[in-house]
Order: C-alpha cells, then structure tokens, then sequence
C-alpha cells in the first residue's frame, strides 16, 4: 500500500530536480613547452678522405679549403662531404698555399695570388718578382715572403700593387692584432712590424732555426727546428721560456685560445697533433697515426690536419679535449 501511495505523489510532482553544481573556471594552464632538438653528438675524431696529397688547409665559415701537390684547390663542408675540386694547376695556374682572410679566402700562385670562392681567379698583383713563400692574411691584406728574397710584401686583398713594408732574409710570419711578426730563418732575430708599415722592433735575437711562429696580444711563439722546441717569447721584454720539447719537423703552428696546436713526425714514420699550453703546463699528443701531417687550421668547434700521406683531412672536436 505505501509502495501505491509513493509512485501516486511522484506522479503528481514530477522527477525530482538534480542539484546545480557550478563549474569553477578552468586555471590557466601554460602551454607545452616544445622540446628543442638536441644536435647530434660528433665523434672525437673523424677522418675525410680526399684526393692524394693534401698540403695546405684553410676554413671560412662552414667550408673547407685546401691545395694538393699538384696545385689544385679544393672544398667541402666543414663536418665533411663530398670533396669539390675549384681549380687546377693551369687553370688558372698552380695553388701554393690557401689562407682565410676572416671575409673571404686567397692563395699563393706564381708571383701572384688568387681568389677563391666558386670560381678561382687571378689577382693580377703587380710587384711580386718572384713566388710568394709565406703568407697570411687579414680583412684587408695579404703579407707575403718570397723565394729567395728578403723582401716583406703587403697586397691589397682586392688587388693591386704589393708595397714593401719589411726586409728579413727567410722571414717566417705571423698576424696579430695591429701587427705584422717575422722571424728570420737565417739570423734568428724575431721582429714586430706594423702592418700599416714603419720602422720595425727587434724582439729577440738567437733563435736558432726557427720554422714556425705565432702570436697572441703578449707572446710570440717560436719553434726552432734545430733544438726541437718551443719558445714563448715576451713581446715587451724579449724574455724567453721553453714550453714544449722533443718536436720534430713542427713546422706549422696556430694559437687558439690557450693552446698552440703544432705537428710532429719524422720521415718514414707516423706523426701526431700535439696540443701545447700557452704557459708551459701541458705538452699532449691529442692526435696519433697521422701519415705526414702537414697543415693545421681551426674554427670554433674543431681542430683540422691535414694528412698529407694519408689522402686525408682530420677533424678533432675541441668539446671531446680533455680540459
């Protein structure tokens, strides 16, 4: 009966009314956060084959340049590719050397430069009387040695007439800053230049068969291919330190920071990257079994060398160098 009673009142008032519950806005929520790509890890060292006999080694921006021994110019990607030859021995003529001038990139040719970039092309440098022998180079100018000549040329990068600026028999260069270094082969005396020109100051004197040389704001450094050492060289005082021993054929070398990155090897036998502190703390053979390297050239990311021996150009990661 109180079942009948129940259905009859929810018939006469309905179903009942479901409660309102209110809905608190939503709180603000930031959006996902994109994840960005983590670039590949690159291995420690990577060798490119390249055609045989790589000799000098130049980088601007992403690519590298560089000459074989038969005077070609070549390029590729600096993380490696396929190898693009730019030019040839007679056309336009024979590649000696390849440096970066910071914007662009030239070579040494018979009494002469060219430019490098997708074609290859005479300077047409009036006053060069014999090959250039060393060279360097900034934004605006090529400094240049010559095939027994004593003579210290400065050429325009853009062409033009070569001035002489300095005179040191068997000069060995070296940029930095404002000023133009030299060190003679023949007579060991180490020089600064300015490279707009003027009267040059005497550095030191002594150095005995020096065959390489670089520069920072404070020191020269030097190495003598007779004693098989390298010297750091005060520029103020002339004051000199042994930081790096038992080197053999060191004949190219650059500054980076604060570290020189050299060569070392000996004919008939494999040859080494050898990583040199600026204050003498370290001497350390980062890179073995290199057959006959032979330049040396670096950007802000790697090390390269050339093996000249070995048809190879090898890259060391700088991020995979011991502290």
């Amino acid at each position: 009966m109180r079942s009948v009673v129940v259905a009859l009142l929810l018939a006469a008032c309905g179903q009942p009314v479901a409660k309102k519950v209110e809905r608190l806005p939503p709180a603000d929520v930031p959006p996902p956060v994109a994840e960005k790509p983590v670039p590949p890890k690159r291995p420690a060292r990577v060798a490119f084959s390249v055609a045989p006999s790589p000799t000098s080694i130049a980088i601007q921006g992403d690519q590298l340049y560089w000459t074989d021994a038969l005077g070609s110019i070549w390029t590729m990607p600096s993380t490696g590719g396929t190898p693009r030859q730019l030019s040839d021995q007679r056309s336009p003529d024979f590649a000696f050397k390849v440096v970066s001038t910071g914007t662009g990139v030239v070579a040494s040719t018979r009494k002469d430069l060219l430019r490098v970039g997708e074609t290859v092309t005479k300077l047409n440098i009036r006053g060069l009387v014999e090959y250039p022998e060393e060279i360097v180079a900034d934004e605006a100018f090529v400094y240049i040695t010559m095939f027994k000549k004593s003579q210290i040329m400065r050429v325009p990068i853009g062409g033009g007439n070569a001035q002489q600026i300095g005179d040191l028999a068997r000069g060995v260069l070296a940029l930095h800053g404002d000023t133009l270094y030299v060190v003679s082969y023949a007579n060991g005396v180490l020089v600064a230049i300015p490279k707009a020109g003027g009267k040059p100051r005497t550095i030191a004197k002594g150095l005995v068969r020096p065959t390489a040389l670089a520069a920072d704001a404070t020191h020269a450094f030097v190495y003598s291919e007779k004693d098989k050492t390298v010297q750091s060289i005060e520029l103020a005082t002339g004051a000199a330190t042994v930081i790096a021993k038992n080197l053999v054929n060191s004949d190219d070398m650059v500054a980076d920071g604060a570290w020189l990155y050299t060569r070392s090897w000996d004919k008939g036998s494999k040859g080494t990257l050898v990583r040199i502190a600026k204050d003498g703390s370290s001497q350390t053979a980062i890179g073995a079994d290199l057959a006959a390297p032979y330049n040396i050239a670096f950007d802000a990311d790697a090390i390269y060398v050339t093996a000249r021996d070995g048809a190879q150009i090898v890259r060391f990661e700088k991020a995979a160098l011991a502290p």
